[in-house]
């Protein structure tokens, strides 16, 4: 599902994620110690993000999906939409309820 809000573009649709992450060069990942395993992240080069492990697409949406998570990134037509800048959230937000 996709939803826009306030210039942000909301989405859990796996094909629309993937695209998105490969076109700014990224790469699905985790924190690499135990403690926060299951923090899920997006390695995107030059982003200064140290102490992840790289992980499967397959493994990162097993955990996506499980931890009811949404991808929220700058709608793409607001100043061209080149900015890496994305946010994972939780899928019960306050504008909207995603299935």
């Amino acid at each position: 599902m996709t939803m826009q809000t306030s210039h942000r573009h909301i989405t859990t649709d796996h094909d629309e994620i993937r695209r998105w992450v490969e076109a700014h060069h990224g790469a699905p990942a985790r924190m690499a110690n135990t403690a926060t395993a299951g923090v899920l992240r997006i390695d995107v080069p030059g982003h200064g993000t140290s102490g992840l492990e790289p992980i499967s697409w397959h493994e990162w949406f097993t955990v996506f999906d499980g931890q009811r998570l949404a991808l929220c990134y700058p709608d793409p037509h607001i100043h061209g939409g080149t900015s890496a800048w994305f946010e994972l959230v939780h899928r019960d937000i306050g504008d909207g309820v995603f299935s």
